[in-house]
């Protein structure tokens, strides 16, 4: 009969507990992904797990075909179900999750074409803004997210969650400092537009958003950085009717974006 992992100090509990810290994530290089949707999203990008834990309920709904979950070789550890919460971020897990490697690339791996649409955080700190920022430029056919040192961890879970699997789909540079962001945007002759209220900002509909392009979009507080907008090509305002005086980041991400792609159809 096959064991059933039913202590929170073993120690493979205990390396996959410990995974909720950034700083262990990052000397192992690995993240522990919880849920269905997102293994699926990562298996279906070609990232295969290192091994994949179940709880036995789950494993009892797989054997009775309640619930469909693809196969491999890879190693799959059983656990009580009070394990896998122990283990898990979520307050309700599903009951399955999976050890990855941590999928990384650099700015050099990007790769600029014409066509090329960039998405751009600076210092956006809210997890689950970068998560959806993520996701929507996924969504409307971003080549690439590129994060500044100081945006939230891409691999906490509320950020993976936010994603949806999108973080999986197109690459995501990690921790640029502004100096190499501003090198790598002029010398590779891309147009930057930034979200501003400044009074020579375009209304975003009156705007031309031509490629490669890259939308760059900054925290709340303090908006995208004096380096950044210094080289920008286009400086855009959202128009609004109401009282509210700004967007959430992640839904002006999607309506610049929405317009940079109606521009491309």
């Amino acid at each position: 009969m096959e064991d059933v992992i039913t202590s929170r100090q073993n120690n493979l509990v205990k390396s996959i507990r410990g995974l909720h810290d950034k700083r262990t994530r990052e000397k192992e290089r690995r993240v522990f992904l919880e849920g269905v949707k997102l293994i699926k999203e990562a298996l279906v990008s070609g990232v295969l797990p290192e091994k994949l834990i179940i709880s036995e309920d789950f494993k009892n709904r797989l054997l009775a075909g309640e619930i469909i979950f693809p196969s491999g070789s890879w190693p799959v550890i059983t656990v009580s179900d009070s394990v896998m919460e122990y283990m898990c971020e979520t307050e309700t897990p599903q009951g399955v999750g999976a050890v990855i490697k941590i999928p990384e690339t650099l700015l050099r791996d990007v790769k600029v074409v014409p066509e090329s649409l960039i998405v751009v955080l600076e210092g956006v700190q809210d997890p689950g803004n970068v998560g959806t920022i993520v996701r929507t430029a996924d969504a409307f056919g971003a080549h690439a997210v590129i994060l500044t040192s100081g945006c939230a961890d891409l691999y906490n879970a509320k950020t993976l969650r936010s994603t949806m699997g999108s973080v999986f789909h197109i690459p995501v540079v990690r921790d640029v400092d502004i100096s190499g962001l501003t090198a790598f945007l002029i010398d590779n002759g891309i147009l930057t537009a930034v979200t501003s209220l400044d009074k020579t900002s375009r209304s975003l509909p009156e705007a031309d958003l031509p490629r490669p392009l890259a939308v760059v979009l900054g925290s709340e507080t303090k908006g995208v950085s004096p380096e950044i907008c210094r080289i920008a090509g286009a400086k855009l305002k959202i128009p609004m009717e109401g009282l509210a005086q700004s967007l959430n980041v992640a839904v002006a991400a999607g309506i610049v974006l929405y317009e940079a792609f109606r521009q491309k159809l």
